[in-house]
């Protein structure tokens, strides 16, 4: 055993310090050596945290949320390997590291890495799997070897990396960006109408530049909006700081700045306040969306490499969506990091170990391309095909985050298949394979004892349906699909999906599929013989989506599939008046759509309706009579004109108040309001 007399990592300090930089320090060796030797350490200082599971160390934490772990600084920061490798909450903790600090992790000797697995290996398997080795662990032992880390070994020899000493020249004054960035925000923002993208990677001031943009016009009244007021604190703590008023660290209204969640502010009456979103690839983009067209200035402040969730594939929406309505938007960017110098040695690393910085480069043009199965092996032996495959990833979810680059290389049941030409990526498909439980485990589900880890697909179908089948036999459940942005609407997904239902037809029994349910990627599901057989009843708080799953017809389990189908069709109807009200019509629209073929209108159904249109004073009283044609005969909707299809969707199916579904189509009086419907039952009459 080394005497830690021989890694003295004073020097190591004082040149982060000088230089402003931080630095990883792998400790490696037996779990209770680490816990001895980053005592000593943690023992000289009172700025530090360590996330453990092991009580040796001094005060270890395991902390289950990310959010109680950002926002603090910490000279020394220690995660143990040895309690699991969680890699969102590694790579939050990196960003506490003040500059000057470290950020030391505990592992096994390096050596080992390849043959090693931490407690977290679980977290990636479903039950009935296991992994002994981890390709996530082999990756990082290669890298280790290339980045510009210090390695303080139990029985191996250390290897300290000690920065040069930059010139005191180099040493650049970090808030100049960040000022400019502030200028250009007020110039702007005196426009009578004005909407911004501000951009930046973690570390770059953006939270604190909406404080000090507020406190820098004092006349204007601001309001921060984020989903929780924990993300916008340094908003209200540079305000108070640059205004030199107290602030306790809680208030939510502070001098002319005020917090208010997404869900209120699009409720509230405001008229003339700047609105400025922080994080706002948190939001599903359709809030964003109204947040946009119901306020004249706004500035949407994210990150675009973050721990809980990627902020590339919300950009690039979003973007598309205010350049054709808002042209003039602008986009601004802070590159420079505030906390610490430019090419920090620790956000180098982390940004390697969990290809954080992949950005997806697609080729000029489509050419001849081919399908693929990509294997755990071929990720881990081809770095550049790995950060391609991780970056479709998150440009395709803007919920992927650095768990997902484990979860492709760790998880044995998942399948990747995709669209190569050349050297490029166009396309990937991701699909776990579940199901094929054994009696006891079936047995335990059906006894409501236990509900085995992963297999979403077969569990959720049996639940609707009480039938074994679907967990007995095997499913592949289609993970995401993935096109390079520059190729979509090019039926590459169609293909793609076939060739993956071809690649696995003749190992699993059904193909199925569980996603935000959108009116567009409903679309495509159906577009290819896939059948919605559930509409989840909870929103997905960051998206405000509902989970929908998705069923491709299978011979052996045609009845089955055929009871969930009609099962659904029926109780849809119903659940629009009640757990749908506020469903988008396109989506409803979506939904009702298999159902096809002509109307079968009764005869007097038919008589009815023609009453009506012989007494169009009385019109509304007919809403019922409407529905109870639309929810035996749903094809009528796909007959009417624009406004009618609205209509019946968001005033007769939903059951929305007449005020409401006036102020959205715009129909400005009851008169009108009443020609809209007369219209409508004359239309669905010429059905008949």
């Amino acid at each position: 055993m080394q005497d830690s007399k021989k890694y003295n990592l004073e020097a190591l300090f004082e040149r982060l310090t000088f230089n402003q930089h931080r630095q990883l320090v792998l400790f490696c060796g037996s779990q209770k050596w680490a816990a001895t030797e980053l005592n000593k350490l943690t023992s000289k200082t009172t700025s530090f945290l360590t996330l453990s599971k092991e009580p040796a160390f001094n005060q270890a934490q395991w902390p289950e949320h990310l959010h109680q772990i950002l926002g603090q600084e910490f000279e020394v920061a220690v995660y143990d390997c040895y309690s699991g490798i969680i890699p969102n909450k590694l790579a939050a903790l990196s960003g506490t590291v003040q500059a000057g600090g470290i950020l030391a992790l505990v592992l096994p000797e390096l050596e080992l890495l390849n043959s090693w697995c931490d407690q977290g290996i679980t977290t990636w398997q479903n039950h009935q799997q296991s992994l002994t080795t981890s390709p996530f662990l082999a990756r990082w032992q290669r890298l280790f070897a290339q980045l510009p880390i210090s390695i303080i070994s139990e029985t191996n020899n250390t290897r300290l990396s000690l920065p040069d000493l930059k010139p005191a020249s180099e040493l650049k004054h970090r808030l100049g960006e960040q000022d400019k960035v502030i200028e250009t925000l007020i110039r702007l923002l005196t426009k009578s109408q004005q909407h911004i993208l501000l951009t930046a990677d973690r570390g770059r001031g953006k939270s604190s530049a909406l404080g000090l943009l507020a406190s820098k016009m004092p006349e204007q009244s601001f309001v921060v909006c984020a989903r929780q007021y924990q993300a916008v604190k340094s908003c209200f703590t540079h305000l108070a700081k640059n205004l030199g008023i107290e602030h306790s660290g809680n208030e939510k209204i502070l001098a002319n700045l005020r917090f208010c969640p997404p869900d209120q502010l699009l409720q509230d009456n405001i008229s003339d306040a700047i609105i400025l979103v922080d994080e706002a690839a948190a939001l599903p983009v359709p809030t964003l969306i109204k947040i946009a067209n119901k306020f004249k200035r706004c500035v949407f402040a994210s990150t675009l490499i973050g721990y809980e969730g990627n902020g590339r594939g919300y950009t690039l929406r979003f973007k598309r969506f205010l350049a054709q309505h808002y042209p003039s938007y602008r986009q601004l960017t802070l590159n420079a990091p505030i906390r610490y110098e430019q090419g920090d040695p620790l956000e180098s690393c982390i940004n390697k170990l969990f290809a954080l910085d992949a950005e997806f480069k697609a080729p000029k043009q489509l050419e001849q391309f081919e399908f693929t199965h990509l294997t755990s092996k071929d990720l881990l032996h081809d770095e550049n095909l790995l950060r391609q495959a991780f970056s479709l990833l998150v440009l395709a979810h803007y919920q992927t985050s650095v768990n997902d680059l484990r979860q492709l290389l760790d998880q044995p049941e998942n399948k990747l298949f995709a669209i190569k030409q050349q050297n490029h990526l166009l396309g990937i498909c991701l699909v776990s394979i579940e199901g094929a439980l054994n009696k006891d485990s079936i047995a335990a589900i059906s006894q409501q004892n236990r509900r085995p880890k992963g297999h979403l697909l077969p569990q959720q179908l049996y639940h609707l349906l009480q039938q074994d089948a679907f967990l007995s036999q095997k499913a592949a459940r289609i993970v995401r699909i993935a096109i390079a942005p520059d190729f979509q609407s090019q039926k590459l997904g169609q293909q793609l999906l076939n060739y993956t239902e071809q690649q696995l037809q003749d190992e699993v029994d059904y193909f199925g599929s569980s996603f935000g349910c959108t009116a567009q990627l409903l679309r495509f599901w159906q577009d290819n013989d896939y059948h919605i057989v559930k509409l989840g009843f909870k929103q997905d708080k960051a998206s405000g989506e509902y989970s929908a799953i998705v069923l491709k017809n299978n011979k052996d389990l045609s009845h089955e599939q055929s009871q969930l189908k009609a099962r659904f069709s029926q109780q849809l109807i119903y659940q629009l008046l009640t757990h749908y009200q506020m469903l988008d019509d396109t989506l409803v629209s979506q939904l009702l759509k298999p159902i096809s073929g002509n109307p079968h209108i009764s005869t007097e159904h038919k008589q009815q309706l023609k009453i009506l249109l012989n007494q169009p004073a009385h019109i509304e009283q007919g809403l019922a009579l409407i529905w109870q044609i639309t929810a035996q005969n749903p094809q009528v909707l796909y007959n009417l004109s624009a406004i009618s299809h609205r209509l019946l969707i968001r005033l007769v199916l939903q059951g929305n108040k007449k005020d409401v579904i006036q102020k959205e189509l715009c129909i400005e009086s009851k008169k009108q309001l009443n020609q809209c419907l007369f219209n409508l039952v004359a239309e669905i009459y010429a059905q008949t």
